[in-house]
């Protein structure tokens, strides 16, 4: 599946979970789902990246010394990122059912 679609599932999926938030909350809302779908591609590219060509690597310079991949360090700030704009995308749901709500984001999230 190439980018723009999977960026649009991701968004119409996420989208769909919130559909019961007021609309104060859900223009907040709109503007992390991009966001969180944009990381989410990102992310799982990164993963296989990581996946396919593992965590470290060997320096060209001389003495080689074993090295953490760029690839790593950005995967890392970004899961960061991705996890705190989660938390406030959450927060925009109301008390009320929340918490069946955030069960359902959570397992969107697993996929």
């Amino acid at each position: 599946m190439d980018n723009d679609s999977r960026y649009k599932q991701i968004q119409d999926e996420l989208v769909g979970l919130f559909k019961d938030v007021p609309a104060e909350q859900m223009s907040i809302a709109n503007h992390l789902i991009p966001r969180i779908a944009f990381m989410q591609i990102t992310l799982e590219d990164l993963e296989d990246d990581i996946r396919q060509n593992g965590t470290f690597e060997l320096t060209k310079t001389l003495p080689r010394k074993l090295r953490e991949r760029p690839v790593v360090k950005t995967y890392n700030a970004l899961i960061k990122n991705y996890n705190g704009t989660i938390k406030q995308l959450l927060h925009r749901l109301p008390s009320q059912g929340a918490d069946e709500a955030e069960d359902e984001l959570l397992a969107f999230l697993r996929k």
